[in-house]
């Protein structure tokens, strides 16, 4: 991932946000713009006061301490948060990373246009320190779990990393069982050609795998694809607000998963009787066409918006049998086995959770 000083907003919108009319958001805003759904975003925090996100952010949670390091001691996060003390926390969002992926997500268009689901809720929680890293992937797998609680009904993660997390992997269980979307980045590697594997958590056949494509809609060179990715979104030289005010240019795979995060809350928003796999289905059933390195192609997010569930083609063997890969999910009530539809699909369409713990 990339970003670049923070510049002016004027004028910016028309050169930086093309992301929004490239997979037909402005299309898709004449059915569905995103209200009545909440996007978790599990990242550095965001900055609930910049104008493109006011009155988008929800109160949220963090798992950074104080001296900038992830922990467990958890600290409130939001617009009017902590006025009587800890003021490490007041800016949620001290590297901007998490601001940026809010914004493509669900900014309002107070100066970039950006959001791509603008009537979107966002649900920060913080789990990326002062040097964007995490410590522990236990922690993130408990955000992922306490966003899910919260009522999250899809959860970005623009992070990742190259071993496998028995803890996220459970988290992701968790979340896929009371139908929430996973999606996250496929990751970045340094040199173009290096072949690096997709990231962890994006290789989890229960998450929705995104890769970045440039302007000519080509994989990014140093965007990381292999055969788990499951389709691409505009990652390249992206208009996103900057933490603390102002816009940046965005770069990475990071930011083509909250493009497809954003996309998943349209779809969401306008076919709320969707479960998340059948979400996930549609996304990646509409998206193309096919290239090299993208996956089933660039998300549509007009074509996924629209399209009849029961109108397109069964699901390829090869998603088939990334859904039987996974982890066998608990068979309680409002949860199913991995592909299972019938009476428990609609247990998980009316998108029953438990309460907050």
């Amino acid at each position: 991932m990339a970003l670049s000083p923070s510049l002016p907003a004027q004028g910016s919108s028309a050169v930086s946000s093309w992301h929004v009319p490239t997979i037909g958001a402005e299309r898709a805003w004449r059915t569905a713009t995103g209200a009545g759904v909440t996007v978790a975003v599990i990242d550095s925090g965001v900055d609930a006061d910049h104008p493109d996100l006011a009155g988008a952010v929800l109160p949220g949670r963090s798992y950074v301490t104080e001296a900038g390091r992830t922990g467990p001691r958890l600290l409130a996060l939001g617009a009017d948060r902590r006025r009587n003390g800890d003021e490490a926390v007041a800016h949620a969002d001290p590297v901007g990373h998490g601001t940026a992926v809010a914004g493509l997500i669900a900014g309002r268009g107070g100066g970039s246009g950006s959001g791509v689901a603008p009537a979107a809720e966002i649900l920060p929680v913080r789990v990326l320190d002062d040097q964007n890293r995490y410590d522990d992937s236990a922690l993130v797998a408990d955000a992922v779990e306490w966003a899910v609680d919260q009522g999250a009904d899809v959860v970005n993660l623009s992070l990742g990393g190259h071993y496998d997390s028995p803890a996220l992997g459970s988290a992701i269980e968790y979340a896929a069982a009371r139908d929430v979307l996973v999606v996250a980045c496929t990751g970045n590697q340094a040199l173009e050609g290096a072949g690096e594997s997709v990231w962890f958590p994006a290789r989890d056949p229960r998450v929705l795998a995104v890769t970045g494509v440039d302007r000519s809609l080509r994989r990014w060179p140093t965007a990381i694809s292999d055969d788990r990715t499951d389709l691409a979104a505009p990652g390249v030289g992206l208009w996103a607000p900057a933490a603390g005010g102002g816009y940046k240019e965005a770069t990475g795979t990071s930011f083509a998963s909250a493009v497809a995060a954003g996309a998943a809350a349209l779809v969401r928003s306008a076919q709320p009787e969707l479960s998340a796999d059948e979400v996930k289905y549609v996304l990646t059933a509409t998206a193309g066409p096919e290239g090299p390195g993208i996956g089933a192609g660039v998300v549509d997010a007009a074509a996924a918006v629209a399209a009849d569930l029961d109108r397109l083609p069964p699901q390829p063997f090869e998603l088939r049998a990334r859904q039987e890969a996974s982890a066998p999910w608990p068979a309680t009530v409002g949860t199913a086995a991995a592909g299972l539809l019938g009476a428990v699909t609609l247990l998980l369409r009316a998108r029953r959770r438990p309460a907050a713990r």
